[in-house]
């Protein structure tokens, strides 16, 4: 073995005073296209031992190669049968996803392992790990942005729709672009109306008021440009998790109404008109046509509004009619209960009856088919075919 002499520039001032001859250190060499900085593309997958999922734009400390270092990554997937890198806010439950984060490049299948924290924990520490897919100086991830507007002017298959954007720069800016309503009708921005936001959009039918337009489009996300060498000494500090910084200084989660999944936006029933024929028109219609048991005869307000007194004479005819209705309402429920029981009785009787005979007829069928049984054989024996 031979002592080689190593020259090490650009040392961090901490790590030269936390320097001991007694500790060992580890020396590793790398490539030259390794020492430039850039995005890196990660396939990673959560470890299934992990209790929590990795949001995006969370910082994360990564053991890759050589190097350890902290970073902020930005999750995404690819859609099936799209060129398009889709923004996740979270890592998937058990498939794996793309993480692309700011760093040293690194040679592509390289082994990276991702940590929330380095201090002991009563959960498994290791939170994902993956290989790197690619190095580049950007990658294009989007994200899905649903803006929403109302028609205030309807002329046919024209609308004029407001609340969608703030000036008519942005309305220039999304020009051409198709929308849609929530029934499902297409459409397309056509020109700004003044300066507020309003536009011009014609559509291939006829829109309500009601009506709700869409547009769908796709927004650029930039992966934050965090790069944080972990470096061995007692007075490093990494940089803390959203939630740590919100608990230590008591800021509570912000409650966005575009950040409320799950809850749907309920629109009130509508209440269409009745439909009201003309009475020339009714008159011309055929019979199967003509609206049948839909006219109500208007009660009189003023016989609603008046009192009706009775009279001593007319107090007793009514008393006298309740006491017969109920005497023949008695008469009804007796008759009915004394017609039921007669006729569980007669079904009772036929059922008794009907079994006796089919057992005669059984028996009588067994002795018929043995006489039958006693002629054929001697039938047979007087043919001598047996």
């Amino acid at each position: 073995a031979t002592f080689v002499r190593v020259r090490l520039e650009d040392v961090p001032a901490a790590c030269v005073a936390e320097m001991d001859r007694g500790r060992l250190l580890v020396l590793g060499g790398l490539l030259p296209g390794e020492a430039s900085m850039g995005l890196v593309q990660v396939r990673v997958k959560r470890h299934r031992w992990h209790p929590k999922l990795l949001k995006s734009n969370d910082a994360l400390l990564l053991s890759v190669g050589w190097r350890r270092y902290q970073t902020v990554p930005t999750f995404s997937l690819e859609d099936r049968g799209e060129k398009r890198m889709r923004f996740l806010k979270y890592t998937l439950e058990h498939a794996h996803c793309t993480m692309t984060m700011y760093g040293p490049m690194v040679p592509p299948n390289a082994g990276v392992m991702a940590f929330r924290s380095w201090k002991k924990v009563d959960h498994f520490r290791i939170a994902a790990t993956g290989g790197v897919l690619e190095s580049a100086p950007n990658f294009n991830i989007v994200k899905k942005l649903k803006l929403v507007g109302e028609p205030y002017k309807i002329f046919r298959n024209t609308a004029f729709v407001k609340n969608m954007f703030n000036s008519d720069l942005e309305v220039a800016k999304y020009a051409h672009s198709k929308i849609q309503t929530v029934s499902g009708i297409r459409g397309e921005i056509k020109k700004a109306d003044g300066t507020k936001g309003c536009f011009r959009a014609t559509f291939e039918d006829r829109i309500l008021m009601s009506d709700l337009v869409v547009c769908k489009c796709w927004v650029n996300v930039e992966p934050k440009q965090f790069y944080h060498p972990v470096v061995d000494v007692a007075q490093w500090r990494p940089a803390r998790l959203i939630g740590e910084l919100r608990a230590a200084n008591g800021v509570p989660v912000p409650n966005e109404k575009d950040s409320q999944y799950g809850k749907q936006f309920v629109r009130p029933e509508r209440k269409f008109n009745p439909l009201k024929i003309p009475k020339t028109l009714e008159a011309s219609l055929p019979f199967k046509s003509k609206p049948k048991n839909d006219s109500k005869k208007k009660k009189n307000a003023l016989r609603q509004k008046a009192a009706v007194v009775p009279t001593e004479n007319e107090r007793a005819v009514n008393s006298l009619l309740n006491r017969l209705y109920t005497v023949r309402k008695e008469k009804h429920r007796i008759r009915q209960a004394s017609s039921t029981k007669k006729k569980a009785t007669k079904e009772k009787r036929e059922k008794f009856i009907q079994d006796k005979r089919e057992a005669v007829s059984k028996e009588a069928k067994k002795k018929r088919y043995v006489k039958q049984g006693q002629q054929e054989g001697q039938r047979r024996k007087a043919m001598r075919l047996d």
